[in-house]
Protein backbone atom coordinates (compact mmCIF):
# COMPACT_ATOMS: atom_id res chain seq x y z
CA UNK A 1 0.00 0.00 0.00
CA UNK A 2 1.33 3.28 -0.95
CA UNK A 3 1.17 6.97 1.51
CA UNK A 4 -1.77 8.61 0.76
CA UNK A 5 -2.66 12.08 1.83
CA UNK A 6 -5.56 14.11 2.68
CA UNK A 7 -6.46 18.05 3.11
CA UNK A 8 -10.11 19.16 4.47
CA UNK A 9 -11.60 15.44 2.84
CA UNK A 10 -9.54 16.09 -0.48
CA UNK A 11 -7.28 13.46 -1.27
CA UNK A 12 -4.04 14.84 -2.41
CA UNK A 13 -1.60 14.47 -5.14
CA UNK A 14 1.52 15.07 -3.76
CA UNK A 15 3.08 14.31 -0.25
CA UNK A 16 2.95 16.89 2.65
CA UNK A 17 5.86 19.39 2.74
CA UNK A 18 7.63 18.23 5.61
CA UNK A 19 7.62 22.10 6.79
CA UNK A 20 4.17 21.27 7.76
CA UNK A 21 4.63 18.04 9.21
CA UNK A 22 7.66 18.66 11.27
CA UNK A 23 8.69 22.02 11.48
CA UNK A 24 11.52 21.12 8.64
CA UNK A 25 12.94 24.43 7.78
CA UNK A 26 13.24 28.02 8.45
CA UNK A 27 12.68 31.60 7.62
CA UNK A 28 13.23 35.53 7.73
CA UNK A 29 11.42 37.99 7.09
CA UNK A 30 12.78 41.30 5.42
CA UNK A 31 11.12 44.81 5.55
CA UNK A 32 11.33 46.25 1.66
CA UNK A 33 11.29 49.79 1.25
CA UNK A 34 10.49 51.62 -2.40
CA UNK A 35 11.23 47.90 -3.85
CA UNK A 36 14.57 47.48 -1.99
CA UNK A 37 14.98 44.64 0.64
CA UNK A 38 16.75 46.31 3.89
CA UNK A 39 19.89 44.66 5.02
CA UNK A 40 19.26 41.81 2.05
CA UNK A 41 23.16 40.70 3.21
CA UNK A 42 22.15 39.71 6.63
CA UNK A 43 19.07 38.01 5.73
CA UNK A 44 20.85 35.97 2.87
CA UNK A 45 23.86 35.37 5.01
CA UNK A 46 21.01 33.84 7.53
CA UNK A 47 19.10 31.57 5.08
CA UNK A 48 22.28 30.38 4.41
CA UNK A 49 23.93 29.99 7.87
CA UNK A 50 20.40 28.11 9.13
CA UNK A 51 20.63 25.82 5.48
CA UNK A 52 23.89 24.54 6.72
CA UNK A 53 22.90 23.79 10.54
CA UNK A 54 19.54 21.84 9.30
CA UNK A 55 21.77 19.92 6.84
CA UNK A 56 19.81 21.20 3.74
CA UNK A 57 21.17 21.76 0.05
CA UNK A 58 22.55 25.47 -0.78
CA UNK A 59 19.87 27.59 -2.53
CA UNK A 60 20.26 29.63 -5.57
CA UNK A 61 20.42 33.16 -4.51
CA UNK A 62 19.65 34.75 -7.28
CA UNK A 63 16.41 32.41 -8.01
CA UNK A 64 15.63 33.59 -4.49
CA UNK A 65 16.29 37.67 -5.43
CA UNK A 66 13.79 36.95 -8.42
CA UNK A 67 11.29 35.57 -6.57
CA UNK A 68 11.10 38.89 -4.14
CA UNK A 69 10.97 41.20 -7.07
CA UNK A 70 8.20 39.20 -8.46
CA UNK A 71 6.21 39.58 -5.46
CA UNK A 72 6.94 43.23 -3.99
CA UNK A 73 5.57 44.29 -8.22
CA UNK A 74 3.02 46.72 -6.85
CA UNK A 75 3.54 46.83 -3.45
CA UNK A 76 7.10 48.46 -3.07
CA UNK A 77 6.80 48.82 0.31
CA UNK A 78 5.67 45.63 2.02
CA UNK A 79 7.24 42.89 4.41
CA UNK A 80 8.20 39.55 2.88
CA UNK A 81 8.79 36.38 4.63
CA UNK A 82 10.79 33.24 3.07
CA UNK A 83 10.13 30.24 4.15
CA UNK A 84 12.42 27.39 3.33
CA UNK A 85 11.31 23.84 3.56
CA UNK A 86 13.28 20.79 3.03
CA UNK A 87 10.03 19.68 0.67
CA UNK A 88 7.91 16.41 0.55
CA UNK A 89 9.48 13.16 1.00
CA UNK A 90 11.23 10.69 3.59
CA UNK A 91 9.64 8.80 5.85
CA UNK A 92 8.72 9.56 9.59
CA UNK A 93 11.19 11.89 10.56
CA UNK A 94 14.22 10.09 8.32
CA UNK A 95 14.74 12.84 5.47
CA UNK A 96 14.71 11.96 2.14
CA UNK A 97 18.24 11.05 0.94
CA UNK A 98 17.90 13.47 -1.85
CA UNK A 99 15.64 16.90 0.05
CA UNK A 100 14.07 18.78 -3.03
CA UNK A 101 13.99 22.09 -0.89
CA UNK A 102 10.85 24.28 -1.47
CA UNK A 103 10.90 28.14 -1.29
CA UNK A 104 7.79 30.32 -0.44
CA UNK A 105 7.25 33.88 -0.25
CA UNK A 106 4.70 35.79 1.99
CA UNK A 107 4.20 39.62 0.97
CA UNK A 108 1.98 41.49 3.83
CA UNK A 109 1.70 45.28 4.69
CA UNK A 110 4.37 46.66 6.94
CA UNK A 111 3.22 46.81 10.75
CA UNK A 112 2.58 50.14 12.32
CA UNK A 113 5.61 51.42 13.91
CA UNK A 114 5.08 52.38 17.46
CA UNK A 115 6.88 54.89 19.40
CA UNK A 116 7.53 53.05 22.91
CA UNK A 117 6.04 49.24 24.43
CA UNK A 118 4.07 51.26 27.20
CA UNK A 119 4.18 48.10 29.48
CA UNK A 120 6.20 44.81 29.10
CA UNK A 121 6.66 42.38 31.93
CA UNK A 122 8.03 38.94 32.27
CA UNK A 123 6.85 35.85 30.71
CA UNK A 124 5.19 32.86 32.30
CA UNK A 125 6.20 30.73 29.86
CA UNK A 126 9.89 29.71 29.60
CA UNK A 127 12.13 28.67 26.55
CA UNK A 128 13.51 25.19 26.17
CA UNK A 129 17.13 25.00 25.39
CA UNK A 130 18.33 23.62 22.15
CA UNK A 131 22.10 24.82 21.62
CA UNK A 132 21.99 22.99 17.85
CA UNK A 133 19.26 25.04 16.82
CA UNK A 134 20.11 28.16 19.34
CA UNK A 135 19.90 31.71 16.52
CA UNK A 136 17.95 30.13 14.13
CA UNK A 137 14.72 31.09 13.18
CA UNK A 138 13.56 27.61 12.81
CA UNK A 139 9.80 26.63 11.72
CA UNK A 140 9.00 25.18 15.30
CA UNK A 141 7.51 28.01 16.37
CA UNK A 142 4.97 26.71 19.36
CA UNK A 143 6.93 28.37 22.33
CA UNK A 144 6.35 31.20 20.44
CA UNK A 145 2.55 31.02 19.92
CA UNK A 146 2.31 30.08 22.86
CA UNK A 147 3.67 33.34 24.45
CA UNK A 148 1.66 34.86 21.87
CA UNK A 149 -1.59 33.98 23.49
CA UNK A 150 0.01 35.01 26.85
CA UNK A 151 0.78 38.23 25.57
CA UNK A 152 -2.32 38.61 24.86
CA UNK A 153 -4.36 37.47 27.61
CA UNK A 154 -2.17 39.85 30.30
CA UNK A 155 -3.14 42.47 28.13
CA UNK A 156 0.34 43.70 27.40
CA UNK A 157 2.14 45.18 24.77
CA UNK A 158 5.28 42.71 25.14
CA UNK A 159 6.82 39.98 27.10
CA UNK A 160 10.58 39.08 28.63
CA UNK A 161 10.92 35.83 28.03
CA UNK A 162 13.49 33.54 29.84
CA UNK A 163 14.58 29.96 29.37
CA UNK A 164 14.24 27.49 31.82
CA UNK A 165 17.55 28.60 33.92
CA UNK A 166 16.04 31.83 34.50
CA UNK A 167 18.11 33.89 31.92
CA UNK A 168 17.18 36.24 29.97
CA UNK A 169 16.89 35.67 26.41
CA UNK A 170 14.54 37.68 24.17
CA UNK A 171 10.92 39.20 23.84
CA UNK A 172 7.70 37.76 22.24
CA UNK A 173 8.58 40.65 19.09
CA UNK A 174 12.48 40.24 18.77
CA UNK A 175 15.95 41.12 20.76
CA UNK A 176 16.62 42.87 23.39
CA UNK A 177 18.96 45.55 24.41
CA UNK A 178 19.60 47.44 27.66
CA UNK A 179 21.78 50.56 28.81
CA UNK A 180 22.76 50.94 32.72
CA UNK A 181 25.61 53.47 34.08
CA UNK A 182 28.24 50.79 33.12
CA UNK A 183 26.91 49.99 29.66
CA UNK A 184 25.08 48.60 26.71
CA UNK A 185 24.06 45.09 27.06
CA UNK A 186 22.21 41.76 25.30
CA UNK A 187 21.72 38.31 25.91
CA UNK A 188 24.67 35.93 24.28
CA UNK A 189 22.09 33.21 22.26
CA UNK A 190 24.54 29.99 22.66
CA UNK A 191 21.40 28.01 24.05
CA UNK A 192 18.36 29.37 22.94
CA UNK A 193 16.42 31.81 21.05
CA UNK A 194 16.43 33.90 18.17
CA UNK A 195 19.80 35.80 16.38
CA UNK A 196 17.75 38.38 14.71
CA UNK A 197 18.83 40.41 11.31
CA UNK A 198 18.46 43.76 13.50
CA UNK A 199 20.43 42.76 16.42
CA UNK A 200 23.13 41.33 13.84
CA UNK A 201 22.67 44.85 12.33
CA UNK A 202 23.46 46.83 15.63
CA UNK A 203 26.43 44.55 16.87
CA UNK A 204 28.43 44.63 13.29
CA UNK A 205 28.33 48.43 13.06
CA UNK A 206 29.05 49.38 16.72
CA UNK A 207 26.06 51.87 16.76
CA UNK A 208 25.82 51.59 20.77
CA UNK A 209 29.50 51.24 20.95
CA UNK A 210 30.65 48.08 22.75
CA UNK A 211 27.89 45.74 23.80
CA UNK A 212 28.94 43.07 26.64
CA UNK A 213 27.01 39.69 25.45
CA UNK A 214 26.76 37.31 28.22
CA UNK A 215 23.94 35.11 30.34
CA UNK A 216 21.47 37.76 32.43
CA UNK A 217 18.93 37.28 34.86
CA UNK A 218 16.02 39.55 35.82
CA UNK A 219 18.22 41.19 38.67
CA UNK A 220 20.42 42.23 35.58
CA UNK A 221 17.68 44.13 33.88
CA UNK A 222 16.52 45.68 36.78
CA UNK A 223 19.08 48.29 37.13
CA UNK A 224 18.44 49.10 33.14
CA UNK A 225 17.93 52.96 32.61
CA UNK A 226 16.99 52.06 29.18
CA UNK A 227 15.70 49.00 27.10
CA UNK A 228 14.56 48.26 23.83
CA UNK A 229 12.91 45.44 21.58
CA UNK A 230 14.46 45.57 17.86
CA UNK A 231 13.27 43.14 14.57
CA UNK A 232 13.98 43.52 11.04
CA UNK A 233 10.16 45.20 10.58
CA UNK A 234 9.45 47.74 13.43
CA UNK A 235 13.36 48.53 13.97
CA UNK A 236 14.50 49.93 17.53
CA UNK A 237 11.26 50.11 20.24
CA UNK A 238 12.37 51.62 23.57
CA UNK A 239 10.11 49.31 26.37
CA UNK A 240 8.51 52.42 28.74
CA UNK A 241 7.25 50.40 31.63
CA UNK A 242 9.16 47.26 32.56
CA UNK A 243 7.47 45.07 35.03
CA UNK A 244 6.63 48.34 36.39
CA UNK A 245 9.47 50.14 36.65
CA UNK A 246 9.38 53.64 33.81
CA UNK A 247 12.51 53.18 31.70
CA UNK A 248 14.20 55.91 29.54
CA UNK A 249 12.69 56.11 26.16
CA UNK A 250 15.33 58.18 23.94
CA UNK A 251 17.03 55.99 21.51
CA UNK A 252 20.41 56.57 19.95
CA UNK A 253 19.41 58.33 16.69
CA UNK A 254 21.93 55.37 14.65
CA UNK A 255 19.10 53.32 15.14
CA UNK A 256 16.48 54.81 12.80
CA UNK A 257 18.94 53.56 9.86
CA UNK A 258 17.13 49.77 10.70
CA UNK A 259 14.21 50.90 8.93
CA UNK A 260 15.64 53.66 6.46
Amino acid sequence: MSTKYWANGEQQADGLDRGLQFGDGHFTTVRVNQGKPLWWEYHIQRLAHANKQLLLPTFDRDQVEQYIQQAVVGDESCAVKIIVTRGTGGRGYTAPAAANPCIYLVKSPLPKIETSLQNVVTAEIQLGQQPRLAGLKTLNRLEQVLLASERQQREVDDLLVLDQQNSIIEACQGNLFWQTNKGWFTPKLEKCGVDGVARQVILANQWLGSVTQSEFTIADIEAAETVFVCNSLRGAVPIKRLNGKVLNTSLPLQLNALIE
